[in-house]
């Protein structure tokens, strides 16, 4: 063998059995397959549909290796081509990442959107050139072969077809054939190969310990916490669709040393169908060995945010609320400072608002080196690459005397809630005491700032006292809350309005009074107050709200309470005379008749005092 095996391979297309079908389909698609980038979903489909169609192997891998090698020598054309792709066929782009196997590609690599785009167009261009090629040449090989006897003379001679054999290969028996032989577009034994092939890629990729997802999923509840995630294992099937996750410890970004969340580990089952798409869609979620603000072994890397955020200023106006009606939370709650500093905490997994959580495109920057062109990235809005439909947390120890082991069930939480655009909700059920919340958050309407409504009940006012403030407010003994919210939240601002109802409640005023009356006149009042209903909002930045009150409410409602108060006090008070002036005058020679007209007596003027609601 005198030439090289490639040149060879390439002589022997010419007068060979390949079909020009197939070697235009074997350059188009190596040239397809080299020009993207790495390795991804769509270069394991391409492998899988050379062994199923019946193409050229020797020419797809040099068509192959010929466009790697361009690949690299035009980065930045495609880099550009990929921004063009981006601007103007984001649709086609969709529909690519809309196919099992294929989707699992990363398109919003500008090398790789361009690649996709133009990969077909330069294979094709090209297989068209060598088929065409074929064509003509064995037309001529034809043409001598049956109109040239001095050709057949010469070829049939002993030397030349050992020559022709030593420098090109084996050839068809006569030119005529080359045109006669039927085309075999699919390769049987290549159908089972195929399948292997996705098999074995599927379980690279979603099998044992599922490095892929589990950085990817480490990776984006990184950038959502603004702290280290940490994933232990992440176990997906592609077979069974079971999906599994252990060892879960999410950093506190303002206490790198602690997690705000440890979590056991989760168990569900998967979509199928998603999981070929590179995504993880769980339908059912059980959650186990939830614990809170626990000691990491090693303190976890926080996200670099840029310049820190400076907090809003609250202004009344701007929620049509009267600023004498405003207070702090210091006035209330005994620890504000390490309430505002959970709030912080909450602020991170809150909604921007005006749909700031869906990313807008930016001004792309040019790549600095050359390497970079191949892995530059769009700014392209989200899509979900997780989501459970319905996640159960059972027994988890909340640290809150209010609601201490408790039941959580999430329902449609993702890493992209507003693209997904179904309500997300959340049911917490104490298991030790009957309080019990309830929110979902309406992503459907417009701007990406959900709705916020929910309700909540069985709260325990004199365990929530512990957490209040003893010199200002109300002073609870018992009570039970409950009632119903609404309004918007973010992580800017928030704005809920709450309606609260209050039951069997004993209460009594702190040192400060309440509503302008003092501790004793207020304590008076409240002796009689056992139902009350009131509405609050709560408003302003999220680490800065203030209370805003019904103050006109209120205050009716304890006027009320104080006259009846005082009807109470004057006829226990007169009751209190007669009996003392009867025992002073009469002793125990009062006659039956004579306390049978003083009870009367008595009755008539508590109902004078409005006493009875029928006098």
């Amino acid at each position: 063998m005198i030439l090289p095996r490639p040149i060879r391979k390439i002589l022997a297309i010419f007068r060979g059995s390949v079909s020009p079908v197939l070697i235009f389909l074997s350059i188009t698609l190596g040239f397809w397959f080299g020009l993207v980038p790495g390795w991804s979903g769509f270069h394991t489909a391409v492998v899988a549909a050379v062994f199923v169609l019946n193409v050229h192997l020797g020419l797809f891998l040099l068509s192959a290796g010929i466009a790697k090698s361009l690949c690299l020598a035009a980065a930045p054309v495609f880099f550009y081509i990929g921004q063009g792709v981006q601007d103007h066929l984001p649709g086609l782009l969709k529909v690519l990442a809309a196919i099992p196997i294929v989707g699992i590609t990363d398109f919003s690599n500008y090398s790789v959107s361009g690649a996709i785009v133009v990969g077909p167009i330069i294979g094709g261009i090209i297989g068209l050139l060598m088929a065409q090629s074929v064509i003509s040449f064995r037309r001529m090989l034809l043409k001598l072969e049956e109109g040239s006897e001095q050709f057949k003379k010469w070829y049939s001679r002993r030397w030349v077809r050992i020559l022709d054999r030593l420098l090109i290969g084996k050839r068809t028996k006569d030119a005529k054939s080359l045109f006669t032989g039927k085309t075999k577009i699919i390769r049987k034994a290549g159908v089972a190969i195929a399948a292997v092939i996705l098999l074995v890629s599927a379980g690279a990729i979603f099998l044992t310990k599922g490095d892929v997802t589990r950085n990817y999923a480490a990776t984006t509840l990184t950038r959502v916490n603004g702290a280290e995630v940490n994933i232990e294992s992440l176990d997906l099937s592609a077979l069974t669709g079971a999906v599994s996750a252990s060892g879960i410890q999410v950093t506190d970004a303002k206490e790198p040393q602690n997690n705000q969340v440890a979590i056991g580990k989760i168990a569900a089952d998967t979509s199928l169908y998603h999981l070929l798409l590179g995504k993880v869609f769980m339908e059912n979620v059980e959650v186990s060995d939830v614990r809170f603000n626990q000691k990491r072994d090693t303190a976890g890397k926080v996200v670099e945010t840029g310049a820190q955020e400076v907090p809003s200023t609250f202004d009344p106006c701007d929620y049509k609320v009267t600023a004498a009606d405003i207070s702090k939370l210091e006035t209330y709650f005994k620890d504000a400072k390490a309430l505002k500093k959970k709030l912080q905490k909450v602020r991170q997994w809150l909604p921007k608002a005006e749909g700031g959580d869906t990313a807008q495109p930016q001004a792309q920057q040019v790549p600095l080196k050359y390497l970079d062109y191949l892995v530059a990235r769009a700014s392209v809005p989200p899509s979900p690459r997780m989501m459970a439909k319905k996640v159960l947390l059972d027994k988890v120890q909340t640290g809150s005397p209010l609601f201490g082991s408790s039941q959580i069930l999430m329902t449609n939480i993702s890493d992209s809630v507003q693209t997904v655009g179904l309500p997300v909700g959340l049911e917490m059920k104490s298991l030790d005491t009957e309080a019990s919340v309830n929110v979902t958050a309406d992503y459907s309407t417009a701007g990406g700032v959900p709705e916020i409504s929910g309700a909540f009940g069985g709260l325990d006012l004199s365990k929530m006292q512990s957490s209040l403030s003893g010199s200002r407010g109300l002073m609870f003994e018992s009570g039970i809350a409950s009632g119903k919210f609404q309004g918007q939240l973010t992580s800017e601002l928030i704005d809920l309005t709450l309606d609260v109802a209050v039951r069997d409640m004993k209460a009594r005023a702190g040192e400060g009074g309440v509503l302008g009356l003092d501790s004793k006149t207020a304590s008076e009042a409240l002796a009689v107050l056992n139902n009350l209903q009131t509405q609050i909002r709560i408003v302003g930045p999220v680490t800065e709200p203030r209370l805003v009150f019904d103050v006109k409410g209120l205050e009716s409602e304890f006027k009320e309470a104080l006259v009846r108060a005082g009807k109470e006090k004057l006829a226990s008070e007169i009751d209190k005379q007669i009996d003392e002036q009867l025992d002073k005058q009469l002793g125990d020679e009062v006659p039956e008749e004579v306390k049978d007209v003083v009870d009367q007596s008595k009755e008539l003027l508590k109902g004078l005092l409005g006493g009875k609601e029928d006098k």
